[in-house]
């Protein structure tokens, strides 16, 4: 397969501007007339308490998809078509369950999670509608338009569909994180915190590969800055069902999995 994500600015760029268009456009709706009732974050009496239990959580995934590595969690079968549809999508639950214990435990919404049903088929349309224009704005900006059939062909195969749960529920670990950082914080650091995170988290990448520092920092910048739009669209909106559709045909686009 073809390595499309690579530290350089033939990914990165276009990447940032597909992502940072989706969020304008967001933005620019929502301004013209409310997309979809946005729905307040309820407030924590013990927000330390949630932050650190958010944190055991953390551990606890990192933990139980450790297991999974190692082949504890429930075993394959031997039909393919089982194990993508059904045995995938539910270790995946089972790697993120520590989450909705401590939801359940802390006796707290999914709203808390960004997840909410309220207009949950227009918040799929836009998601989808959103993702059609950052698929579009990165094969223009890398000159691939002749990948498009190959993007739709692969966002309807059954290997590529059962990897939607796992991006889901990363989506509502960064929201999990995000919220009870909110309360403990503020919104800036919930923000800042996951931005430097996930920008520091590639730096050792692109030094192993060689790269020079110039393109270390600026590599670091756009990461950054890219993830702090994202989150910050996705507190303003308050929902990752969208944001998640997003996600999930962008990582077709850009062969992450």
């Amino acid at each position: 397969m073809e390595e499309i994500m690579q530290s350089n600015s033939y990914f990165i760029i276009p990447l940032t501007v597909a992502y940072t268009s989706i969020c304008a456009l967001w933005f620019f709706l929502n301004r013209r007339g409310k997309l979809w009732e946005i729905e307040s974050i309820e407030t924590s009496g013990h927000p330390w308490m949630d932050l650190g239990l958010s944190l055991l959580a953390s551990i606890g995934i990192f933990g139980i998809g450790q297991l999974y590595s190692a082949g504890y969690l429930i075993p394959k079968t031997g039909t393919t078509l089982i194990n993508q549809l059904i045995i995938w999508p539910l270790n995946n639950l089972l790697i993120f369950s520590p989450i909705f214990l401590v939801l359940l435990f802390r006796k707290q919404d999914l709203k808390t999670v960004f997840i909410a049903r309220k207009q949950a088929g227009l918040k799929l349309a836009f998601g989808l509608g959103a993702s059609a224009l950052g698929i579009l704005l990165f094969v223009a900006l890398r000159g691939e338009w002749d990948r498009i059939p190959e993007i739709l062909g692969d966002a309807i195969k059954v290997e590529k569909l059962s990897n939607f749960p796992a991006i889901f529920f990363e989506n509502v670990a960064l929201a999990f994180l995000f919220v009870r950082l909110k309360w403990a914080l503020s919104t800036k650091w919930a923000i800042g915190i996951p931005a430097i995170l996930f920008a520091l988290a590639h730096v050792p990448g692109s030094v192993a590969e060689g790269d020079p520092w110039i393109h270390i920092a600026i590599f670091f910048f756009l990461t950054g800055s890219l993830t702090t739009v994202i989150l910050y669209t996705a507190y303003r909106s308050r929902d990752i069902l969208w944001l998640g559709l997003v996600h999930f045909f962008m990582d077709i686009a850009i062969k992450s999995f």
